[in-house]
């Protein structure tokens, strides 16, 4: 096995999940796969990331914009989440929040990244993500509090 495919099966799982937190399941292949092809046509080799992590997850973020952006519609429609099955309201009120806040609430609440690290995969300062939180618990609150 070469070291790309070992980079590459190391995150993919993280990754995927990550990409299906932000666009949906359907997208989730395409904007994984899109990076990855991006990374090896640009760098080469993903052994040539310093932080291949941090780069893939960052990188993820940013292609799951412009996937957004490109295939504009409603929100992603479902996810598997068992934990929501009683609470879908919860699930929907998680979807419609805007990508940059989901990424935020994945990656502190879902994934368990510290401010600071949820702040490096996403490229920005960790007040900046504070405030992706707070907008995102905000959204939430007045959303499922008009819930009956």
């Amino acid at each position: 096995m070469n070291t790309d495919e070992s980079i590459y099966l190391k995150y993919r799982d993280e990754l995927m999940r990550y990409a299906t937190a932000l666009v949906g399941p359907d997208g989730a292949g395409d904007v994984v796969s899109t990076v990855v092809t991006k990374t090896l046509h640009a760098r080469k080799s993903l052994a040539n990331l310093t932080e291949p992590r941090s780069y893939l997850m960052r990188a993820v973020l940013n292609e799951a914009l412009r996937y957004r952006k490109k295939n504009w519609r409603s929100p992603p429609t479902t996810f598997d989440v068992p934990v929501l099955e009683s609470r879908p309201d919860v699930l929907d009120a998680v979807i419609a929040l805007p990508p940059r806040q989901r990424a935020a609430i994945y990656l502190v609440y879902w994934a368990g990244f510290p401010g600071s690290e949820a702040a490096d995969l996403m490229g920005c300062r960790p007040a900046t993500v504070r405030r992706y939180l707070h907008l995102a618990r905000q959204h939430l609150k007045e959303t499922l509090d008009d819930t009956p």
